[in-house]
């Protein structure tokens, strides 16, 4: 199939069927890319409040420039991989310091920033501005892979030739609907799991399709394996407080207000028998990460307005005020909400 048969095929189908009233369908760089951040590893139905929220409360550049780091964080609680909102904020500050507060229009300048890949900068200059570069996002690599049987022994050999794929098939105009449609088709007919095959445009053209290899294609790399871990977490309650710690750098949900955090039951135990806290409640939460799955033994303890913890570093936090601090979702588990 040649290149300007394929993308016509694929436009028309989009101006039938695609996706057109999303919110970041702006000719807004800036909207386009905190779309395509949230974007990676969300679905999208998930991310339309998030970003609506983000935007209404960060809606220029510069204002997220100048933004805490926590107020960013706050509002990216429950998405998950909260390495991209870091990276958000540090891609704003470079912008906003180096860039004259707008976002480059370069394709190598775009990739220099904090956690902009080639897919990612592709995707903001073709859906904000209509130039044509290819990106590869997971649903572009299952229809392309499906419809040209494209595989390899290894991730690192299958990806070039992918991109090889797509650098070919990238129409020189129309990039912005080129591109959109290909993510919709990846989502809403070319899908991971049973595809509905008799809406796609490429019915009789898909090479997976006619050698019925649909589930041979994309070729599935081996995932690491899950990781099991149990965390000892205090839950110290006073009046309607709770104590929050911010874990640092270097543990589970770096930035993020939590729980105290002990090595073991017995580490645990010995802090509460110091403080002469009361046991109130013991319970277990299971929470699952991408590659880790969490055990989260609760112990509750209640302490008198005279008591005092000075050995539990943290802060007291109101109840209900905890949805305003970025936490992870974990905690929400744990408390109730």
């Amino acid at each position: 199939m040649k290149p300007v048969d394929f993308s016509t095929k694929l436009i028309d189908w989009y101006d039938k069927n695609g996706r057109k009233n999303l919110p970041w369908q702006v000719s807004d760089s800036y909207c386009v890319w905190i779309s395509e951040i949230m974007l990676q590893q969300t679905q999208v139905n998930s991310v339309v409040g998030y970003f609506k929220k983000f935007i209404e409360r960060f809606p220029t550049l510069t204002s997220l420039a100048k933004a805490e780091t926590d107020d960013v964080l706050s509002l990216w609680s429950g998405l998950g991989y909260y390495n991209r909102a870091r990276n958000i904020h540090k891609t704003a500050i470079v912008c906003f310091e180096n860039h004259k507060g707008i976002l480059p229009n370069q394709l190598d300048e775009l990739m220099a920033l904090p956690g902009i890949g080639r897919t990612t900068a592709g995707a903001i200059l073709s859906l904000s501005d209509d130039l044509s570069f290819p990106i590869l996002d997971g649903n572009v690599k299952r229809v392309v892979s499906r419809v040209f049987t494209i595989g390899a022994d290894k991730s690192s050999e299958l990806t070039k030739k992918l991109w090889l794929k797509v650098e070919k098939l990238m129409p020189e105009k129309n990039a912005r609907k080129y591109n959109q449609a290909l993510m919709d088709l990846g989502s809403m007919v070319c899908k991971r799991t049973k595809p509905d095959c008799q809406q796609c445009p490429f019915i009789h053209e898909c090479k997976a399709l006619k050698s019925n290899q649909i589930k041979l294609y994309p070729q599935k790399n081996k995932k690491p394996k899950q990781l099991e871990k149990t965390l000892y977490v205090l839950m110290v309650k006073r009046n309607k407080k709770i104590l929050l710690q911010k874990r640092d750098n270097s543990s589970i949900w770096p930035g993020l207000w939590f729980l105290p955090v002990f090595s073991t039951n017995t580490e645990l135990s010995n802090t509460i028998s110091l403080q002469h806290g009361k046991i109130i409640e013991t319970f277990s939460v299971q929470h699952i990460l991408t590659h880790r799955k969490l055990t989260i033994e609760v112990t509750v303890v209640q302490f008198g307005a005279e008591d005092s913890i000075e050995s539990i570093k943290g802060q007291w936090q109101d109840i209900e005020n905890i949805s305003n601090l970025p936490h992870p979702t974990a905690l929400n588990k744990i408390v109730g909400f």
